[in-house]
């Protein structure tokens, strides 16, 4: 079967959503594999009905795929160069990696396009790790590290919010004990207060800014998602991620948002694939109703 069967268009005009791959797990730094995750999950997208859990038809939010646009030999300045191209086409754009410092070049071009609109650039990071070393590893550029170099770029520590986080490295604590305005919302936070510990990010980003959402499928418990190079215990449950994706999406400015980490090769029968892809589609879905409250109008 074709990828994304009655969903995908190959008229980037009647796109609504833009997907891109990126096959690159240079950066990670325990377990590998996570650069065949877009191919992989575009193989099982062939598979899944274009429709949600709740049978929403989910036909009408056409998307083009723009293919990978980086793999290990590939330059951050190019995918990067490529990143921009796609947020001008001013469509909800989606990237699949890779591991997290795949975002790094992702979330340098949705600063300076948001900045272009006189908006505030924002991230939300949703992930088992804060991903805020300076330096990992020996690397700027380990998996570990997007948060720093978005801070590093332009974006302001009270515009990141992470979330669902539960490992950390000293280095990263002694960074938030400088810096407060870095807000940290731990899994046992999600885990006790579920929707509850996210809903005042509704008021913390208005309409002022654009929000790019990372989600490391690590954020998940490994009990769900065990396809993943750093597993951590006591995470947050699919569900858990699914209601905090959903609302995100239709109460904030989401413009983009990448789907990180999953690693085909650790996987148990592609539960971890499956899921983030059921993720994905539970968006779309998102998109279906936010599109609907304001008249029928694209984001």
């Amino acid at each position: 079967m074709k990828p994304w069967r009655d969903l995908l268009t190959e008229d980037l005009e009647k796109a609504k959503v833009t997907i891109a791959g990126i096959a690159l797990d240079r950066n990670a730094s325990v377990g590998k594999g996570a650069g065949k995750a877009p191919n992989r999950i575009r193989k099982l997208s062939g598979y899944l009905p274009p429709a949600s859990k709740e049978g929403v038809d989910l036909t009408s939010l056409k998307l083009y795929d723009f293919g990978n646009i980086g793999h290990n030999r590939t330059s951050f300045s190019k995918i990067e160069a490529k990143a921009a191209e796609i947020f001008n086409l001013n469509k909800f754009s989606v990237f699949f990696g890779g591991d997290h410092s795949c975002s790094i070049p992702l979330e340098s071009a949705f600063y300076e396009k948001t900045i272009r609109e006189g908006k505030i650039p924002a991230i939300i990071h949703i992930d088992a790790h804060p991903d805020i070393c300076d330096v990992y590893d020996g690397s700027r550029f380990s998996h570990a590290c997007p948060n720093f170099r978005a801070i590093e770029r332009g974006y302001l520590g009270g515009n990141v919010v992470l979330l669902a986080v539960r490992g950390f490295e000293i280095q990263e604590l002694e960074l938030f004990s400088q810096h407060p305005e870095i807000e940290v919302i731990k899994a046992s936070e999600v885990n006790q207060r579920g929707l509850e510990s996210v809903r005042h990010l509704k008021n913390k980003f208005d309409e002022r800014h654009n929000v790019y959402l990372s989600f490391d499928i690590d954020a998940i418990d490994p009990s769900f998602a065990p396809g993943t190079g750093t597993p951590e215990a006591f995470g947050i449950t699919s569900q858990a991620a699914l209601e905090i994706i959903v609302y995100l999406v239709e109460n904030l400015s989401v413009k983009a948002m990448d789907i990180m980490e999953v690693s085909p090769r650790l996987d148990i029968n592609n539960v971890t694939s499956w899921t983030a892809l059921k993720l994905l589609y539970e968006t779309f879905a998102s998109l279906s109703v936010k599109t609907t409250k304001i008249g029928g109008k694209d984001q």
